[in-house]
């Protein structure tokens, strides 16, 4: 008989990543569920994307794109656990659970900076769905000893200036081009 020991156990355990979903409330009382995505989202992923509104869609990829190439949604649906973590948010809607939210996160080469990224679906935004999402990457970030995260966005984006103030991010324009802003949040404090 094989019994597991801390040391055997994948490193998403033993840093106590949650590797299931979790229910969350939003501040209306509706019950959202954050859990990891799969590589069998690849529909709901492309159904998400898709239902963006232009804008949505040119802010989280920097391309007005229609419908995701089968391509992207591999690349969306594939999380390299080493490196990356990846959530979405979904909500009974209509009868059916469907993604109003993605957000996620890639170490750099040195394991103590990742990048990351958060869309939500245009009329969940402003209801605290990325919020969620991002305290959701931010806990599995730390766990993983990552002490910095960052990401670059269009200047133009008023809807992540308002949510990286609502978190506290740091955020100056890009010194390599005017029309993108960084921000950044130091995992090391609390």
């Amino acid at each position: 008989m094989i019994t597991s020991t801390p040391q055997s156990k994948p490193a998403a355990e033993r840093s106590g990543e949650q590797t299931t979903g979790r229910e969350e409330c939003l501040d209306d009382g509706t019950r959202v569920m954050i859990r990891p995505i799969h590589e069998s989202d690849v529909e709901l992923e492309r159904r998400f994307i898709e239902a963006l509104s232009p804008a949505s869609r040119r802010f989280r990829f920097l391309d007005t794109m229609r419908s995701p190439s089968e391509t992207l949604l591999k690349q969306m649906t594939t999380v390299d656990k080493t490196t990356d973590a990846a959530y979405v948010a979904t909500a009974l809607v209509d009868g059916q659970q469907r993604e109003i939210g993605a957000a996620r996160f890639s170490a750099l080469p040195d394991g103590h900076d990742c990048e990351f990224a958060v869309a939500v679906a245009d009329e969940w935004q402003m209801k605290g769905v990325g919020t969620l999402l991002v305290r959701r990457l931010i806990e599995v970030a730390r766990s993983r000893g990552i002490a910095k995260m960052h990401s670059s966005d269009a200047a133009d984006n008023s809807s992540m200036r308002k949510f990286a103030e609502h978190l506290h991010f740091g955020h100056q324009r890009d010194p390599e081009d005017a029309t993108h802003v960084l921000y950044s949040v130091d995992l090391s404090v609390s």
